[in-house]
């Protein structure tokens, strides 16, 4: 259950009976600094088979958010098309754009709103984040996506 007070939104995570995703892959192996979250999660089939790769002793603490923060779903597929698009920019591609890949993306305004993101650009253009405002967020996710957090991503409109 998602629970909010004014410094920080418990994300509520509801997992899909989806097949598991042939192959596993690291945090090394996304581009820039997708590569360099604050905290990080790895979904297993069950909560106890989720793994924590960084900030955090378990999913719930990787999915907390905090002003100014955001989550991020990466599943195989996205990381690949993230990955493409720091290649084709020579590893030059801002975080807003490598964000964009992510399979759903939400966050924490620094004044406490909740938001989601509707950003995307699939490497046709700038991307402009666009965070609409929401009263509750929670995240959908598979076996062996990946869950990051970050700080300092998400601004006041």
């Amino acid at each position: 259950m998602a629970t909010k007070n004014p410094q920080t939104y418990h994300v509520e995570v509801d997992r899909q009976k989806a097949a598991q995703a042939a192959g596993t892959y690291e945090l090394a192996d996304l581009p820039g600094d997708l590569a360099s979250p604050v905290a990080a999660a790895r979904v297993g089939k069950s909560a106890k088979q989720d793994k924590v790769l960084a900030g955090g002793r378990a999913l719930s603490s990787v999915t907390k958010l905090s002003p100014g923060a955001a989550l991020a779903i990466y599943g195989r597929p996205e990381s690949r098309w993230a990955n493409a698009y720091w290649r084709r920019t020579g590893g030059t591609a801002t975080m807003t754009e490598l964000l964009s890949y992510a399979r759903q993306l939400i966050g924490m305004t620094p004044s406490g709103d909740l938001v989601v993101c509707l950003c995307g650009h699939a490497g046709q253009g700038p991307c402009i984040p666009l965070w609409a405002p929401r009263d509750s967020v929670s995240l959908t996710v598979q076996p062996n996506d990946l869950v990051l957090r970050f700080d300092d991503v998400v601004e006041d409109p």
